[in-house]
């Protein structure tokens, strides 16, 4: 930090100081009563203590200058751009990100099926100074679509982090001294244990500072690429428009016709299997049934119980005799 001179009133109280010491010193030597020697030296401590007080504010007043210019800033943009072929461009962008001495921390591709187009995302980290230049060369690349940055200031943050490591560090370095020290093994122990707390803190704090200064050094961008919506042409007219129409529509009926067919065709033949199954089974029961007369017996139709056609029937004989 450059070394600045004090102000005219500091200066004026330094002078002050060594023209009050001179004159405490030439009365010393003089033989000056006592009292103007204590004077002289009260003077002195005076002017001595005025100094030190504007070099202290003027120390202040610096340390806080600095603190101010020195601001920590973390940068992150989303981007997205159309291209005609997502892969190739996704591959010109981690070049130019790596030219401009970044990386690239993520990136998905998909070349898309037919009739869809394909897409492209990538996470890149590119220095911050060089953030401006990286978004701007983004437009040889493809049409901007869309882009979006934002900032975060993480000076509190980043200070207050490097406050806590350096109380950290200090208790860290005193028991150290201590654990060399240490009497007992009762206070060795305790000793230990603390340190051990004490370092693990440290570690975890002096991570988190280096993953806050490497958002600050290295920005964050979030880039899209797109191919191209499909432009809808409108039909044309007149009778060539309507045959089109008509044999487009003929064509994708008998597509849908084949594809539920094609859907159907095995149910049909399981279903045609189980029918037939069902038809021969019953056919082969009503063959191997015996055969039987009308009135369920084995004889003839007129035939009675002595083989005579005439005498009563079965039914006949079944009915209650109601005269005697």
């Amino acid at each position: 930090m450059p070394i600045r001179s004090l102000p005219r009133r500091a200066a004026a109280a330094a002078v002050a100081a060594v023209l009050t010491l001179g004159l405490a010193g030439c009365s010393g030597s003089g033989a000056d009563s006592a009292g103007e020697a204590d004077a002289g030296v009260s003077a002195a401590e005076d002017a001595a203590g005025e100094a030190a007080a504007v070099a202290d504010e003027t120390a202040a007043t610096d340390g806080e200058a600095s603190t101010v210019v020195d601001r920590e800033v973390v940068v992150t943009g989303h981007v997205t751009l159309v291209s005609e072929n997502p892969s190739t461009t996704s591959a010109e962008l981690v070049r130019l990100v790596e030219q401009a001495g970044g990386h690239v921390e993520e990136r998905h591709e998909s070349p898309g099926e037919e009739g869809s187009s394909g897409w492209a995302e990538l996470t890149v980290r590119v220095p911050a100074d060089r953030t401006s230049s990286a978004v701007d060369a983004l437009r040889d690349l493809g049409t901007v679509q869309d882009i979006e940055m934002s900032s975060a200031d993480v000076t509190s943050q980043g200070q207050d982090l490097d406050a806590r490591i350096s109380a950290l560090t200090t208790s860290t370095d005193r028991l150290s001294e201590l654990l060399a020290s240490a009497g007992s093994t009762e206070d060795l122990l305790e000793v230990e244990r603390e340190l051990s707390q004490r370092q693990a803190e440290l570690d975890s704090l002096a991570a988190q500072r280096d993953a806050l200064s490497d958002q600050v050094a290295m920005s964050t961008l979030y880039v899209r690429i797109d191919a191209p919506a499909a432009q809808l042409t409108a039909p044309r007219g007149g009778f060539t428009g309507g045959l089109a129409t008509g044999w487009n529509t003929l064509v994708a009926s008998v597509e849908t016709i084949v594809l539920v067919l094609g859907f159907l065709l095995p149910w049909l033949v399981v279903a045609a299997v189980v029918f037939t199954g069902y038809r021969l089974v019953r056919r082969r029961r009503r063959t191997d049934a015996p055969p039987s007369g009308p009135a369920g017996g084995t004889g003839g139709p007129g035939s009675g119980p002595d083989g005579d056609a005439d005498g009563p029937t079965s039914e006949s004989r079944r009915e209650p005799q109601l005269t005697r």
